[in-house]
């Protein structure tokens, strides 16, 4: 069985009452209503992830954990897993699903710059947990994916 991961601007409301949604899309709708909006959101990288709000409390970056693992428990990602993250960015999310399932993922993003810095964060996350991360990343399109790619067989693929 394969899966296929969409996680890119989408934001997934669960278990909140219609009230606390609305609040949410309030909030959003304020913030982005700012002149410099664009600017803030991208934080200078060019890219938008969002998350899974489950709880009104929780920030961007606990949201961004919250999907990650929320979309891995869809899925059946275990130890087993090979995951392909295209479009990884700084590469976050795979390496949260490598420490937390103990898959393999490899992630691909056009950008040089985000694929040096996802592997400048697993080098911290492998430093910080004290364990080895089966991850690696590429810079380079989705339509002339290197060899070292197209040569695995993956079990889910997340953009």
């Amino acid at each position: 069985q394969h899966y296929f991961i969409q996680s890119n601007l989408r934001m997934v409301f669960d278990k909140h009452d219609d009230e606390t949604v609305q609040g949410i899309k309030d909030e959003w709708e304020d913030w982005a209503s700012k002149p410099n909006a664009l600017t803030e959101f991208f934080e200078n990288t060019g890219y938008i992830t969002i998350g899974y709000y489950k709880d009104e409390n929780d920030g961007l970056g606990q949201s961004v954990l919250n999907m990650t693992e929320r979309l891995a428990e869809i899925s059946g990602m275990d130890a087993h897993s090979h995951v392909l993250d295209l479009g990884c960015g700084r590469g976050r999310p795979a390496l949260d699903m490598a420490l937390k399932f103990g898959c393999s993922v490899v992630g691909v993003d056009l950008a040089e710059g985000h694929v040096k810095m996802a592997n400048e964060s697993k080098v911290e996350y492998e430093k910080e947990k004290g364990c080895e991360l089966r991850a690696e990343f590429y810079a380079a399109s989705y339509f002339e994916l290197p060899e070292e790619v197209t040569k695995q067989k993956f079990t889910h693929v997340m953009m």
